[in-house]
């Protein structure tokens, strides 16, 4: 766990200062000295109000000591409540960070509000002197909000079509309301003593007028919260030397979940650079189709059957519009047209433009993302019976598109900004696709119009003679080139070949000698997407590398690739997209769930495969 010394709040944090609060509609980021500086209301992909991350008068609410301080952050134990920690010369003091969330029983009974941010602030020992300062900027940071004071109890905000309320068990002499450059802000300063607790509520509404939260019942939605979070991580069916960290990873891609529709966002941020000052910043506030079966797969592994059924049925609802075409990504509703806009009026974190909103690549064409949503209706088929006609009408029908296009070039799983290619990832994945469903109808008795099992094979035939470099010796990112992609490294994990066949291994280890620096791994070799200047190493590379060794039972290298990785969590055990391997910087969208499904995978073949090694030794 870190300990920081923080002077004052820093123009620009480390990614990895972050922690995440949310309530499976929308998240926060809040730095460890007690600043929220990244917030949408009232989902994911809607636009920020707290936008500092990106732009530092982009907007926050911060709770920050006034003197010299060290901090200290983690989650409270099986919960998505942070607690920071601080502690000055001349006292410790304790803030506690969370969306209230309720279960079904709760919300039917008592009335919330639809977003609520609630912040405690606990005196511990002696005593602390904090500032205090809201400012929402509507709008991505664009403009301002107009509050004004009702009564001694809070203040009313408005961007003139949402609506805002804060609250503080401070009193009223203690916050002054103050017009600037940047819109109306709301400061004081206070000390906390040894006992005492300090209560603010920021809530967010669509329309007036708003569910009031009163202050007087904050610690009833707290132990609300509380309960909830620690119910849902009681349903984790994992044990064994990595359960406290596969546990921190399932509650992470919890927050991703949008509650509502099923779906899972990449991430709830946008335009992080994947390298300081590059032009790699995009939007992952969407749904991404090729992580679909590895997400499904991971939450059937840890026990969370609900949101691997209700990410399907999102899968199955939000494609009926391309049907039988499949896009890249979509909405948390399934909208499939999410274009992108260049927010020109923030400078970027550190200055690393553009910052983007939206995603272009919706308009790709990526085969692999049918392998991944087969595979997931796949792994899931016998919890859905019966299968409804129209279910099985939908993915025939996205076999069929495989069976028209598989011999077609696309822009591969890492979206490409060049012309299309034959990517070898891509075929390998329309081989899954053919080979469930080849299964899927023997199974099921389906009356398919192609014939799925001999069409495996010829994409299979395809691979082997050319997508198998005969000079590298190693299967390639694309047919006939000699570059190398770590994305061939789940090749074992969708079953295409087994994890020490002889190319496989072969592959993995020219990926290890061309894609490595130290023990962290690249996902291909610079300049592979067609864009200029350098990128970090890819966290789940290093996953999917440890899973590899460790199915084919390789623990010391599996247990190796996996620490490399897992070493550089953050203190509140949360992964970004990728590293600066000379620094270990986080680099990318934050908090990052491709990262931590790629951690629950290898860490449960670790501990399988550890297993299995001791059955053997005893047998």
């Amino acid at each position: 766990m870190s300990f920081d010394v923080r002077m004052s709040a820093p123009t620009w944090n480390k990614i990895s200062d972050y922690a995440m609060i949310g309530n499976c509609r929308t998240a926060a980021l809040i730095s460890n000295h007690g600043s929220i500086d990244w917030c949408c209301f009232p989902k994911f992909d809607s636009p920020s109000y707290f936008t500092r991350l990106l732009d530092p008068s982009g907007g926050h609410f911060a709770l920050t000591p006034t003197d010299s301080f060290q901090s200290r952050q983690a989650y409270l134990e099986d919960t998505n409540v942070v607690q920071t920690r601080f502690t000055s010369k001349t006292g410790s003091a304790s803030l506690t960070d969370l969306f209230p969330v309720k279960d079904p029983k709760t919300q039917s009974n008592e009335l919330w509000p639809d977003e609520e941010i609630l912040r405690i602030l606990s005196g511990e020992t002696g005593e602390i002197e904090f500032h205090l300062e809201l400012l929402p900027r509507c709008s991505y940071g664009r403009q301002g909000i107009q509050f004004s004071r009702i009564g001694d109890w809070g203040f009313k905000g408005s961007d003139g079509r949402k609506h805002f309320l804060f609250q503080s068990s401070l009193p009223a002499k203690n916050l002054t309301l103050e017009k600037t450059p940047l819109g109306h802000k709301v400061s004081g300063q206070f000390k906390v003593r040894a006992g005492e607790k300090i209560f603010t509520s920021f809530s967010y509404s669509d329309e007036a007028p708003a569910v009031i939260p009163p202050l007087k019942t904050a610690l009833e939605r707290y132990e609300h919260t509380i309960a909830y979070w620690r119910n849902w991580s009681a349903r984790c069916e994992v044990e064994g030397e990595y359960k406290a960290i596969i546990q921190r990873s399932s509650l992470a891609l919890k927050l991703l979940n949008f509650a509502p529709s099923g779906a899972f966002v990449a991430a709830p941020t946008t335009s992080l650079p994947e390298w300081i000052g590059g032009p790699r910043n995009w939007d992952y506030r969407f749904c991404w189709l090729r992580d679909a079966s590895f997400t499904t797969r991971a939450l059937l592994r840890v026990g969370h059957l609900d949101e691997a059924k209700a990410f399907l049925n999102w899968l199955l609802h939000s494609t009926r519009l391309t049907w039988p075409r499949l896009q890249v990504l979509y909405s948390v509703y399934g909208e499939s047209k999410i274009p992108e806009t260049i927010a020109h009026w923030l400078s970027g974190y550190r200055h690393s433009k553009p910052v983007r909103i939206g995603n272009a690549a919706f308009n790709q064409h990526q085969l692999d993302v049918y392998g991944e949503v087969i595979d997931s209706f796949y792994s899931l088929a016998g919890f859905l019976l019966p299968i409804d006609r129209e279910t099985q009408k939908m993915v025939v029908g996205f076999g069929k598109a495989v069976a028209e296009c598989w011999r077609e070039p696309d822009q591969g799983i890492w979206e490409f900004q060049r012309p299309a290619k034959n990517y070898t990832h891509s075929k390998v994945m329309a081989w899954v696709a053919m080979d469930r469903l080849a299964k899927l109808s023997k199974r099921f008795r389906w009356k398919v119009p192609y014939e799925a099992e001999r069409i495996a094979k010829q994409i299979r035939d395809e691979i082997e003679s050319r997508g198998f470099h005969p000079t590298l010796k190693a299967y390639t990112q694309a047919f006939g080139e000699p570059k190398l992609d770590a994305s061939l490294l789940v090749m074992p994990m969708v079953g295409y070949c087994d994890a020490a066949s002889p190319r496989f291994v072969a592959t993995r280890n020219a990926i290890i000698r061309d894609l490595s620096q130290g023990d962290l791994i690249y996902r291909y070799p610079p300049g592979s997407d067609g864009l200029p200047g350098p990128e970090g190493t890819f966290t789940i590379c290093n996953f999917w590398l440890a899973e590899a060794f460790a199915k084919a039972g390789s623990l010391i290298e599996a247990e190796r690739y996996f620490k490399a990785a897992s070493d550089t969590l953050t203190p509140t055990g949360l992964f970004s997209e990728e590293l600066n391997p000379k620094n270990l910087e986080y680099l990318g969208n934050h908090v990052q769930g491709f990262s931590h499904i790629g951690l629950i995978h290898a860490a449960l073949a670790i501990q399988e495969a550890s297993c299995a090694q001791k059955q053997r030794r005893t047998a």
